[in-house]
């Protein structure tokens, strides 16, 4: 006996009978058979922000960003951050938040790239790279985000706003240099002690009252001198009891002399990065991008301390540019700032902690949204302090948009489920741990959750979604072979 299509013919042999074809229909629940219910779909997915990728569950769509979702009303803080191993696409995920948002109308502040990761990107959507290192590039921390020039724009009520947050600026900015300058030393304080801060203070204002008018701000070393020359207020705030004690005068600034004349040495630790004029002014009408590459072998206290001016300057630089759109002198404007490698500039002073932790609370008031970007967890809980390590807490806990890529089990249970209490089914737990999983036993195997990521949104069920990549990502400001291309 020989089959044919259908088989054996026979009792038991197993032939089928001939089906009969029926018409095939395509439509919605309700026109085909009445609606179902329950629902037989998953919820409803945002269309609103930009194009991310396709849900892995539901092969959706997927929109999202931090100011589309908080001006639509999804959430009450346009921030976000973004958590996973490295190697498995955080800066590809956040560089096309860069340039979905960019055609939104939003520019984005990158104001630390150590790779860098953002500069070619920046470039092609006729951004500023501001590039900074030994030899390339200076800041001038007594001016963060060029406020020098705004003043002279403002009069009245907006100006003394503006002065009094352009001084405490300054002084925070400082104080954070000079702790950086003073880690590792033998002998001495390493921080700011409270008179130091209390001449620094005088002194700034001392010296903004000399130095308003004119067409340029002061640098580092005009503050130096200043200082060594002994003014009145300067004297009394360094000796307040006896003012005209010139040896105790002496005594009280010749530590923060020498550190202030260590930063203002081109010669020194820091090169020319902090002692001269700033050598390109931040133009918030683009994208903006700090370079700070050329620090990559330079050391953690230089790339912290460059980390810190940068962060100032590029908070100091939006808060100017909403007194002037206030004022009527310039047109209003909604930034994104990207923060990566967060964890380095939380370490470099106590101080950071506190100006991150103000940004997070007033970002919405400002008008600006904010990207944080870090490895683990565990990366905000190793700071000097249980008080600092709180604070870091907060930034995730604050964080409206939850963005998880491969993670282990150990930090989803320890950390995200215990420490900041981020509600986490044991699905969502595992399908984490199982993207941690290298896909083979090669050294160096990419991980399975390379472009995938979890978007968590307060306790509602996390969207999986595959980062899909156009051509111009592929070959463009993705491609991180291109010096082997010729």
């Amino acid at each position: 006996m020989r089959p044919d299509w259908a088989g054996l013919r026979g009792r038991a042999s197993g032939r089928p009978a001939r089906l009969p074809q029926v018409d095939e229909f395509f439509g919605t629940s309700t026109q085909v058979c009445g609606g179902f219910w329950p629902f037989s779909t998953d919820m409803e997915l945002p269309v609103d922000g930009v194009p991310v990728g396709r849900s892995l569950a539901s092969g959706s769509a997927v929109c999202c960003d931090p100011i589309s979702w908080f001006k639509t009303g999804i959430i009450e803080q346009p921030s976000m951050f973004v958590m996973g191993l490295p190697a498995i696409g955080k800066s590809t995920f956040v560089r096309r938040q860069v340039w979905g948002m960019a055609a939104l109308g939003m520019n984005a502040i990158i104001p630390g790239d150590l790779k860098p990761d953002y500069a070619r990107e920046v470039r092609l959507l006729g951004g500023q790279v501001i590039s900074l290192g030994s030899g390339v590039g200076s800041i001038n921390p007594l001016d963060p985000g060029d406020m020098h020039a705004a003043l002279r724009r403002l009069s009245g009520r907006a100006r003394d706003d503006l002065t009094a947050d352009w001084h405490e600026r300054r002084k925070t900015v400082l104080e954070v240099i000079l702790t950086v300058a003073r880690t590792g030393r033998a002998s001495g304080s390493q921080t700011v002690t409270d008179v130091e801060s209390n001449i620094l203070a005088t002194g700034l204002q001392v010296l903004h009252e000399h130095t308003a008018d004119a067409a340029v701000p002061p640098v580092i070393a005009d503050l130096r001198d200043l200082i060594s020359q002994g003014p009145d207020p300067v004297r009394a705030a360094a000796v307040f009891d006896a003012p005209d004690d010139d040896d105790a005068y002496r005594e009280a600034t010749r530590d923060l002399l020498a550190s202030l004349h260590g930063i203002a040495n081109p010669r020194g630790r820091f090169g020319r990065l902090f002692c001269e004029q700033t050598t390109e002014h931040i133009d918030l009408s683009r994208p903006v991008d700090y370079d700070i590459s050329a620090l990559a072998q330079s050391g953690d206290a230089v790339v912290a301390a460059t980390l810190a001016a940068t962060w100032t300057s590029a908070f100091a630089a939006k808060v100017a540019a909403d007194a002037l759109a206030d004022a009527g002198l310039e047109p209003p404007r909604n930034h994104v700032i990207i923060m990566d490698e967060m964890h380095r500039a939380l370490r470099a002073s106590p101080m950071m902690v506190d100006s991150l932790d103000l940004l997070t609370r007033l970002n919405r008031q400002w008008g600006v949204g904010q990207i944080m970007i870090t490895h683990t967890f565990a990366d905000l809980m190793c700071l000097d302090s249980p008080a600092a390590n709180a604070k870091a807490r907060g930034f995730v806990e604050r964080s409206k948009i939850k963005v998880l890529g491969a993670l282990s089990r150990a930090e989803v249970s320890r950390f995200l489920r215990a420490e900041s209490g981020l509600p986490l089914s044991a699905r969502e737990e595992d399908l984490l741990d199982d993207w941690a999983t290298p896909t083979n036993f090669a050294a160096h195997a990419s991980l399975k959750g390379v472009g995938r990521f979890l978007i968590k949104l307060g306790g509602l069920p996390g969207i999986p979604v595959g980062l899909e990549l156009c051509d111009l990502e592929l070959g463009g400001f993705n491609d991180t072979n291109t010096k082997w291309h010729h």
